[in-house]
């Protein structure tokens, strides 16, 4: 007989997509990071700031790229907009720039 593998092995594989919110559900703003002199286009969503990595005007790429991002250990959203996807990172060290 041949073994198979378990359905259990193959589920665990797979990882969750990437949630796509609507981009009127996130404070938008910006931030400094630790490592650049200006400030960085960001989003506020859940008291933690995201900077601005890409845009995707195709959601399976969009997809695609977040998920590679996740599987590299960072943390990501993606926003909806009317032209496509809007990739975004979590950066816990981030300081809000305040308004003039």
């Amino acid at each position: 007989m041949f073994d198979r593998p378990s359905l259990r092995v193959q589920n665990e594989s797979l990882t969750e997509p990437t949630p796509i919110f609507a981009q009127k559900l996130v404070d938008r703003c910006h931030v400094l990071l630790p490592d650049t002199p200006r400030p960085t286009s960001a989003i506020c969503y859940e008291e933690q700031f995201y900077a601005y990595v890409r845009f995707f005007p195709n959601a399976e790429v969009g997809r695609q790229k977040a998920a590679l991002m996740t599987k590299r250990g960072n943390t990501v959203i993606l926003t909806r907009v009317p032209k496509g996807l809007v990739l975004w990172v979590l950066e816990p060290e981030a300081q809000p720039v305040q308004k003039p």
